[in-house]
């Protein structure tokens, strides 16, 4: 028995009627999380929960920089109040000449510009003395959130405690990495659509025209509805690559569809929103053009209305960036092979699949020799290539020259006669030594059989004939 055999009666088999063991409850949770539900609805919480812990942190702050521009803006009717009376001071005096007169105003006047300065840089005067709305509300801390994870930052509003900004630096450690993940969930699931969409509509009528122009006669031309969806004779599907071109026109038809939106909403005319939709959705955020009443609509009061444009807004921004990523997704590959194949025009790149390749080709003679009759128990029994000849020849060879060898030791072990007086006609006797043994003399080496000559072989005659062959063998 086999090691696998052995392992597969260790195995226990599955039993079909068995039912499954119910997964835990955190496995079944971290799935519906990774979903593509799962994550809208996992960001829209980090989204939201961000939000309102920037609004606690954010508002006592605002709070104490109400008071503060109170406090401020009496400042500023009372010095307004002085320098008024002070005014009429000076024009009850008969001694003081009208250029002095306006100098003195001047320098007041510079005393009260250089204040207002400061309380609209640091504390946010608008020019109002009471009731001023609060920066962090819902909304504006809601598009900050989406601004920290798409990394757009229009810098409308920003954190001024230190809480705050110690919070926005975690918030985006995490915020974005999440939201990326997310917009390469649903690129991913736009790009088959996508490329299921150009595959099934636009690669259609060159599927049906290519099939027609291979109808062979008398026979019905190949429906496109009866091919197998990415197995197709003809631009199949699953490797089928969208033109540049087209994801271009899918990208600026988006752009303008932003721009009628923001341009209606904003009254912003076209190229304008035209250009505030390409910041957005590049992650450039200049900030120098910010959604007010399509993401903040305080003009209104309908909180529905407010609701839906929020909506609206967000998801415009979320699908246009994996918009834009998955077209640039599909078009890098054909980018750098049109780059490559430029440069290699060029001939500013040169590498190994530019040079040539030397192809070695073994060329046989065709048709030289006549095909020769294979014998039913002759050598020729069966057809050999001439490999496999060459290699019968040289064993042939081989086992000739070791039958040589072997008749040739034999016959040297064998001692020759030698006559009854112990030496022969020719032999002088010699005297005897005592460190050197007489060997006894050998006759001459008789010829060996030479073996049987190998048969023809077919690339070494040229045969006229197959008597010719008979008569050989």
């Amino acid at each position: 028995m086999t090691k696998q055999e052995y392992q597969a009666m260790e195995t226990p088999q599955a039993n079909p009627h068995q039912k499954e063991e119910p997964k835990p409850i955190y496995v079944r949770l971290l799935k519906f999380l990774f979903g593509h539900v799962g994550m809208f609805l996992l960001v829209s919480f980090v989204a939201a929960f961000g939000a309102w812990v920037f609004i606690q942190m954010e508002t006592p702050h605002e709070d104490q920089m109400f008071l503060l521009r109170r406090t401020k803006i009496r400042d500023k009717l009372d010095g307004e109040n002085y320098f008024t009376s002070y005014w009429w001071h000076y024009a009850a005096q008969e001694n003081l000449t009208f250029p002095e007169w306006n100098k003195k105003i001047k320098g007041h006047l510079e005393i009260i510009e250089s204040f207002v300065i400061d309380m609209v840089n640091n504390y946010g005067y608008d020019g109002t003395k009471d009731d001023w709305p609060y920066e962090w509300d819902f909304s504006s801390a809601l598009l900050f959130t989406v601004t920290i994870m798409t990394t757009i930052g229009y810098g409308h509003i920003s954190p001024k405690t230190t809480e705050g900004q110690l919070f926005t630096i975690g918030y985006a450690m995490i915020g974005t990495p999440l939201l990326l993940v997310f917009l390469a969930n649903i690129g991913d699931g736009m790009g088959k659509v996508f490329t299921y969409t150009y595959s099934r509509i636009c690669c259609r009528w060159c599927r049906s025209t290519r099939y027609k122009q291979q109808q062979k006669p008398g026979r019905r031309a190949q429906r496109v509805s009866d091919d197998v969806v990415g197995k197709e004779e003809y631009m199949p599907t699953d490797d089928v690559n969208v033109p540049i071109t087209i994801n271009l026109m899918m990208i600026a038809l988006y752009l303008g569809l932003g721009a009628l939106i923001f341009s209606r909403w904003e009254q912003w005319d076209i190229m304008a929103s035209y250009y505030f939709s390409f910041v957005t959705l590049s992650t450039i955020g200049f900030g120098d053009m910010v959604p007010g009443n399509s993401f903040m609509d305080k003009a209104s009061d309908d909180a529905v209305i407010k609701a839906v444009k929020m909506g609206i807004t967000i998801g415009y921004c979320l699908i246009g960036m994996a918009l834009i990523s998955m077209c640039i997704q599909i078009m890098q590959e054909q980018t750098v092979a049109k780059v490559r194949w430029a440069a290699s025009e060029f001939g500013l790149v040169e590498g190994k699949d530019q040079k040539p390749k030397m192809v070695m080709r073994r060329t046989t003679r065709r048709d030289g020799v006549p095909e020769t009759k294979y014998f039913q128990d002759g050598y020729y029994s069966r057809p050999v290539s001439s490999e496999k000849r060459r290699r019968r020849r040289k064993r042939e060879d081989g086992d000739a020259l070791s039958v040589r060898d072997n008749d040739s030791r034999r016959d040297s072990r064998s001692p020759s006669p030698r006559p009854a007086s112990g030496r022969t006609k020719d032999e002088k006797p010699r005297s005897p030594s005592p460190k050197r043994k007489e060997s006894p003399k050998r006759e001459a080496k008789a010829p060996s059989p030479q073996p049987p000559p190998p048969p023809p072989q077919k690339d070494d005659l040229m045969l006229d004939s197959d008597d010719d062959l008979f008569n050989l063998a």
